[in-house]
């Protein structure tokens, strides 16, 4: 029959007994090496912070699921089990390292995935919105910005074709060269516009 001490159990699961002062009375020292005589409540904040129920009159039972214990130059992510007795305390530390770790991976998984799709969701709002205003900005070039300097541009003709003099010539020729660089502006913004949505 196999040593005790070799067990699964054995390896990851310690019992410590302590008087009601916190002081050290045996330890199995599966987990951590724990000296006789060394106070619990000084080993661990944990266990400093439980120092006023353990001190207190009444009999506790109480139970902590997954605190990282970083004590000894040792790291354990332990459940935690904890009986007051008459004139005693018996702490059982329960090494679930493992499972906590793959537990937190799992949690890191679906919290990357659904941060990816937050992001896939937020992205296609965006390219929704930036549709919408890129069309209302396209249709504002188009009805009113190109429309009307097409319309001045026709109308530019149709001044030239009348008889004017030589000075009025050339400011129509002008007002024509304005026009035409302004409706050539207004139609390079628009394709601009569509080539930044794809």
């Amino acid at each position: 029959m196999a040593n005790p001490k070799d067990s699964f159990f054995s390896n990851k699961v310690q019992e410590i007994h302590t008087n009601l002062k916190g002081e050290v009375i045996q330890s199995s020292d599966s987990l951590f090496s724990i000296k006789k005589g060394e106070n619990i409540f000084d080993l661990h904040p944990f266990f400093e912070s439980m120092k006023a129920d353990f001190t207190s009159g009444q009999d506790t039972n109480l139970a902590f699921p997954c605190v990282q214990l970083d004590m000894k130059d040792k790291e354990v992510v332990c459940d935690i089990t904890i009986k007051k007795e008459p004139g005693f305390l018996a702490i059982l530390l329960f090494d679930y390292s493992n499972h906590y770790e793959h537990l937190h991976e799992a949690a890191q998984e679906k919290k990357t995935a659904m941060l990816n799709e937050q992001a896939y969701e937020l992205n296609a709002k965006h390219h929704a919105e930036k549709q919408v205003y890129f069309d209302f900005i396209r249709n504002r070039l188009d009805s009113k910005i190109i429309g009307q300097l097409e319309s001045v541009i026709a109308d530019v003709q149709k001044l030239k074709e009348t008889d004017i003099s030589k000075s009025q010539s050339k400011l129509i020729t002008e007002i024509e060269n304005n026009v035409n660089e302004l409706f050539l502006k207004a139609t390079q913004i628009k394709d601009n516009l569509e080539m930044d949505l794809d």
